[in-house]
């Protein structure tokens, strides 16, 4: 029968799983600023919607590389550590070795960092004239504001399982390591 830090360390991972496909899905779509017309805004890419026309903002509709560099990043790195973090966790389910899930716990911890680096920075960004106003016309008019868009949203949402996983894994740590004292406490 498996114990309490067996059973927490199974959630950590299912659960950071989870997590990192929320994460991957925010990343990999390009509506972390939206118009509410087709026109968004993503962490790589910027697209103008089916009303838009080359007269009113200089683009074609459709999707244009654009990389926010510093949002971007965070994501990535948080994504790859959050990665990193669920496989070595499902390592120590089967290998057993207190080393790899102590360096889970920190690639977990990491990971949320820097996922939360990135939206925090992102909601800073999102009020730059040039989001906040996107898309501009010819002549410097907006046609609308943007809002922040469900790419923005499952990264948050993707950091909040973030730390129910972190919360489990530490559970299943202190668990692991508090069988391992003698009745005396040492």
């Amino acid at each position: 029968m498996a114990n309490a830090g067996s059973i927490a360390n199974i959630v950590a991972a299912s659960v950071g799983g989870f997590a990192l496909l929320l994460l991957i899905i925010s990343v990999g779509t390009t509506t972390w600023a939206d118009d509410g017309n087709g026109d968004t805004v993503g962490l790589f890419r910027r697209c103008y919607g089916s009303n838009t026309t080359v007269a009113t903002v200089g683009f074609e509709p459709g999707c244009y590389s654009y990389n926010q560099v510093t949002q971007g990043g965070l994501s990535v790195f948080g994504l790859l550590l959050l990665a990193f973090g669920v496989i070595t966790t499902i390592l120590y389910i089967f290998l057993n070795r207190e080393v790899i899930l102590l360096g889970s716990l920190v690639l977990f911890y990491f990971s949320s960092m820097f996922v939360m680096a990135a939206y925090a920075t992102w909601g800073v960004y999102s009020r730059d004239p040039s989001t906040y106003l996107f898309p501009l016309n010819t002549t410097g008019n907006s046609f609308s504001y943007t809002s922040l868009g469900a790419s923005y949203n499952l990264c948050v949402a993707a950091h909040y399982f973030l730390w129910t996983a972190l919360t489990a894994l530490a559970f299943g740590v202190g668990y692991i390591y508090g069988q391992g004292q003698d009745t005396s406490g040492h």
